[in-house]
Parts: C-alpha cells; structure tokens; sequence
C-alpha cells in the first residue's frame, strides 16, 4: 500500500512540476525599456537660393527626413519672419521666408519650432504675429514666443509614451525691446532676465519629468562658448532642466554629457543660406531620455550644407569621423 501511495505521490510531482513549467512558458517576456527620442536640428531659414529652390519643388529637409521622422520629438530653430508684411527692422540682415519652408517642416516630421531668436522679429510685431499665425496654422508647436509673456514663458509639454517632455525656448540674444514679449503684446522671451527664467525653468520642472531648454546665444563664427553662456547653462540645469540645446554662432560647438545631463552649446545651421566652410557645417542631434527623465545618449551627426540650395545631408566615413572631432575641439571656457 506505502509503495501505492508513493508511486502516487511521484506522479503528482511531476505533474505539478510540467504545470509550472508550462506556466513560465505562458508568462509574457518582461517588455524592453523604450527610451524617448528627440532630433534638434540648427538655424533654419528660407531666404535666397533656399526660396528659388523652394519654388521650383525642392524640399531643403529631404535628406534628412529619416532622422527627423524616427525620433519621438523634433525640434528645429526657425531663424526668420514668414510674413507679406514689408516694414522691417532697420539692420544688415533681416529675414522674410518662402512659407514653402513651413509645409516641408511639417510634411517632414518637425514637431516643435523655437522662434526664440534675433530673427523672429525682423518684421516688427505684425510681421511675429502672421509668423506665429502660420506656425499654427500647420499645427507646428511654437516655444521661445507667444501671444504675450505668459504664452511665451509657458514650456510646451509633449507626452511619449506616458513621459512628460517640457519644451523651453529662451533668447539670450533677441531682437531688441520692442520684439520681446509682454504682459500684453506678442514677442519673444528676453534670455537677459534670470528671474524668470529661474521661474519658468521650476515650472516646467514640475510639470515634467524631463525639461528641455532651446537657447539662442553666443557669438556669431564662434567655435567656442562665452563662459557667461556656459554659466547660464550650468545655472539652469541646476534650477531643473535636464538639456540645454544652443543656437545662433552658425558654428558647431561642443557638447557636454554628465550626470544624466546635457549641453550642447551650438548645432550651427540646419538650412541656410551660408558660403562660409565653417556655416556649411551642419548636423543633427539625437538625444535619448529614459522615461523617468534621464538623459541616456547623445549622438551627433554630421551633416553638410549645399550652398546652392541650403540643403543639409549627412556625410560618412573620414569626412563624418572629422566632422565629429571638430565640433568637440577644446575650448577653454569649459575647464
């Protein structure tokens, strides 16, 4: 009878142990981590030989699209008006684009447009409100301006994939006074007052859980940051955000990784009109968060304007490795 019983007994086990097993086999893999994404593009304008190419079909952002459309995110700094008014501001260089520029921007995956810049307001106000009427119109989320200084100063929250992604744009350089953003009138913000800038960087922090501030400062044909532009960048990473992404040198200049924490200090152009080698350096920045709000990865690649067309596209092998060395030569004002 004992003999019965343990007989029985055995049975049961391995019963129960194939039942287990074929649990297990039945068990959903644990699913992968699924970082977000976002692609930052430089100065884009569409003025001369970018609107004849505009006119005649071109699409300035066709060999880059892919890299645009597979991020999460993309965000590019539109240097320029697109307006039919004519008043401009009195300076050497103001900028009125084909609106072409705007149907490629969206057609191609754009996502976020930082019009925080010395550009924006080349055509006085009514030249920035048909500007952001148009940004609008092609459903392009604008930052860096607004409808007055509360929509200017107010990040724009982007959810992947249940992360929070805070858009911030700041304009250190501006187009003076009379384009810059009030409690009442349309404008960019103003990157020269810190109390605000403090006050929307912690608001934004507590929307999200990752902050990204898009800046335009520095010097023109500069391949190195002010330490003034390296202080703020440290300065607001410590008041919140998790990335600070420059523009307005038309140069490539380096880019700083550490804790969890970026900053590239320039992208130089994306599409513009540039004759210089050093403006026809051009790329795109792909940067991966976790979606807890770390920064995991930055890559850059490289790209090269064609001066004929303004059209970036991106390069391989030594030229790529070069272009790579370069944009993160020493420069002094990081030590």
């Amino acid at each position: 009878m004992s003999r019965i019983l343990s007989v029985k007994k055995l049975a049961m086990l391995l019963l129960l142990t194939f039942s287990l097993s074929a649990c297990a086999q039945n068990q959903p893999a644990p699913k992968k981590i699924q970082n977000i994404t976002i692609a930052f593009g430089g100065d884009v304008h569409g003025v001369d030989q970018i609107s004849n190419y505009l006119n005649n079909g071109g699409n300035p952002f066709k060999n880059i699209s892919k890299a645009i459309k597979s991020a999460d995110i993309s965000v590019i700094n539109l240097e320029s008006a697109v307006t039919t008014s004519t008043e401009h501001q009195d300076k050497e260089f103001y900028f009125n684009s084909n609106p072409y520029l705007l149907d490629w921007m969206k057609t191609e995956g754009v996502d976020i447009v930082n019009i925080g810049n010395n550009h924006a307001g080349d055509y006085l106000r009514p030249g920035f409100i048909e500007t952001l009427k148009k940004l609008e119109e092609r459903e392009l989320t604008v930052i860096g301006g607004g409808t007055n200084g509360r929509d200017a100063w107010t990040a724009k929250v982007v959810n992947v994939r249940g992360t929070k992604i805070a858009f911030l744009g700041i304009a250190k350089i501006n187009s003076g006074v009379e384009t810059v953003a009030t409690a009442e009138s349309p404008g960019t913000t103003n990157g020269w007052d810190p109390t605000v800038i403090e006050l929307a960087i912690k608001a934004a922090a507590r929307r999200a859980d990752a902050v990204i501030v898009y800046t335009h400062w520095g010097v023109e044909a500069k391949h190195c940051p002010q330490k003034s532009d390296v202080s703020d960048a440290n300065q607001w990473l410590a008041w919140g955000a998790t990335a600070v992404i420059g523009s307005h040198p038309h140069r490539q200049q380096p880019y700083v990784l550490k804790d969890g924490k970026l900053i590239d200090y320039s992208l130089g152009n994306l599409i513009f009109h540039a004759s210089s080698s050093g403006g026809l350096q051009s790329g795109i920045g792909i940067l991966s968060i976790s979606p807890t709000g770390e920064v995991v990865k930055y890559v850059f690649k490289p790209a090269l304007i064609n001066p004929r067309t303004g059209a970036p596209a991106f390069i391989y092998g030594e030229a790529k490795d070069a272009a790579k060395k370069s944009k993160n030569r020493y420069c002094s004002s990081l030590n």
